[in-house]
């Protein structure tokens, strides 16, 4: 198969012209006009067969031939998350041009920043420009090209024309962080990265005949794609995720009858006092994964019950390795006060702890802990083959499965105990919304998002740590987290 991970997906588009690939609400909540809301509040869908993907991806491949766009030049999407976002990348994939997505919430100058640093010569945007905004990009040395869907009936003439050949190497995709610990950073993701991304999750997850999974992010529909799996995306707002209404997405969850889902802890927390009302559960979901951040051990066991039929998955990983470990759910609950538990580190990785210090772990065993360091061929370290150092810290335990302790930035070990093992003990207290403990000269810092009582929070502490762990409790009415995941604390921003 060609080196360009777009040959993948073209593979699916072919053998599966009529099937829908890719079912997409109609507009966020909030947005639609009356006239396109049924009568359960739920916006009418959009569907797209292999057929329809493959139109648009030709005609996005003629607009940066005509613009003059060439193989292994950057093109910078600037279109919102939408169906014409996944033409534009699959085009510029297709082209054999090298993608490049800007941070979440980006400002104009750092937009221009990008397009100045990163050697972008194009940048996809959702309408045709006008002329002065025309010169004015090539001013700043940019075509800009329209990432319009092709018309109804159109199909343009280059339609089963092969995707670039590229080397294997070549860049195909520049992502950014969530910047939770600093600034954003690139991801530079090769095609040969992302087709071992793909190979590890098809292994770890067998793709079955007719699925239809419901992914929180697009970043999925590359994987589907290329697997030939049916995409139903949830009815939220990719602009401010913390917005969306969980009775719509669980109406549509039972009426697209999905097979597997998969989202972070936030997205599920808010699921859960919904999905906790539906007799039964949700019996036609066969497998569930929870990741993109921490995953309280309270979670994943709430989501099994009223998932009956699922395998439920913690997935550890980061943008860059994607995953790093994957722990099927057991039906004994890890003790939070460990840290948490992701499971054993993937076969195909190297992992490395970069010493930090010793933890004392309930029943006075010890464990080193450090920085988790993985090199591997699904890896986009920053240089190939090399090792890349995740942010997180852990420690292995006897069995081989991997405990997160601790994040860079607030790593610091007081008592034997890193942030991350208070922070998770807490999460299971009634009361406590959000929490983050930050490390002062003699113990910890905590802070609660939440109506539960000091009292309480002390004496849930007590049980597990020593008590000099604790040197303040503060109540707050938010805690600072990402813009992406709304799960991550932003540690550097608390009061």
């Amino acid at each position: 198969m060609s080196a360009n991970f777009y040959a993948r997906i073209a593979h699916t588009l072919r053998n599966q012209p009529a099937q829908t690939l890719l079912t997409w609400p109609a507009a966020a909540p909030g947005e639609a006009a009356p006239s396109e809301v049924t009568s359960d509040r739920t916006p009418a869908a959009e569907t797209y067969s292999g057929a329809d993907i493959a139109a648009f991806v030709a005609e996005i491949r003629q607009r940066l031939t005509a613009a003059g766009v060439r193989p292994g030049q950057r093109v910078l999407l600037l279109v919102p998350v939408s169906y014409e976002l996944v033409g534009a990348l699959l085009g510029v994939l297709a082209h054999g041009a090298v993608a490049v997505l800007p941070p979440a919430r980006a400002t104009a100058r750092q937009l221009l920043g990008l397009a100045r640093r990163g050697d972008v010569v194009a940048a996809l945007v959702p309408r045709q420009p006008g002329f002065g905004l025309a010169l004015l990009a090539r001013c700043f040395g940019l075509r800009l090209v329209p990432a319009r869907r092709p018309a109804p009936g159109s199909i343009p003439p280059n339609l089963e024309q092969a995707p670039q050949p590229v080397p294997p190497t070549q860049p195909a995709l520049i992502t950014h962080t969530s910047g939770s610990t600093g600034a954003p950073k690139q991801i530079v993701r090769t095609h040969q990265v992302l087709g071992a991304q793909s190979a590890v999750l098809a292994a770890i997850f067998p793709p079955g005949p007719g699925q239809r999974d419901f992914p929180l992010f697009p970043n999925v529909l590359l994987h589907n794609l290329a697997t030939g799996t049916a995409s139903v995306l949830p009815q939220v707002s990719w602009a401010d995720i913390s917005a969306f209404d969980p009775a719509l997405v669980v109406a549509q969850l039972l009426r697209e009858q999905v097979h597997t889902l998969t989202g972070n802890a936030f997205y599920f927390q808010r699921l859960l006092p919904v999905l906790s009302q539906q007799p039964g559960g949700l019996p036609t979901v066969q497998a569930l994964g929870v990741g993109g951040s921490p995953v309280p051990e309270w979670l994943v066991h709430a989501l099994q019950a009223v998932f009956p039929n699922a395998t439920v998955y913690v997935i550890y990983g980061s943008s860059e390795a994607e995953p790093i470990a994957v722990r099927p759910l057991g039906p004994v609950p890890a003790n939070p006060a460990l840290g948490y538990l992701v499971g054993p580190v993937h076969s195909s990785l190297e992992l490395r702890l970069e010493p930090l210090g010793e933890l004392t772990l309930p029943g006075d065993a010890r464990a080193e802990v450090g920085e988790i360091l993985v090199r591997g061929p699904h890896v986009a370290s920053p240089a190939p083959g090399g090792w890349l150092r995740t942010g997180d810290f852990g420690y292995l335990r006897a069995d081989g499965q991997l405990c997160l302790t601790g994040r860079q930035g607030n790593e610091t070990i007081r008592h034997g105990t890193q942030h991350y093992q208070l922070e998770h003990v807490l999460q299971h207290l009634p009361g406590v919304e959000r929490v983050a403990a930050r490390p002062g000269a003699t113990g910890f810092a905590v802070h609660i998002q939440g109506t539960a009582a000091e009292a309480a929070v002390r004496t849930a502490l007590a049980l597990h740590f020593p008590a000099a762990a604790c040197t303040a409790v503060h109540f707050r009415a938010h805690l600072p987290v990402d813009a992406r995941h709304h799960s991550k604390i932003r540690y550097s921003e608390l009061p």
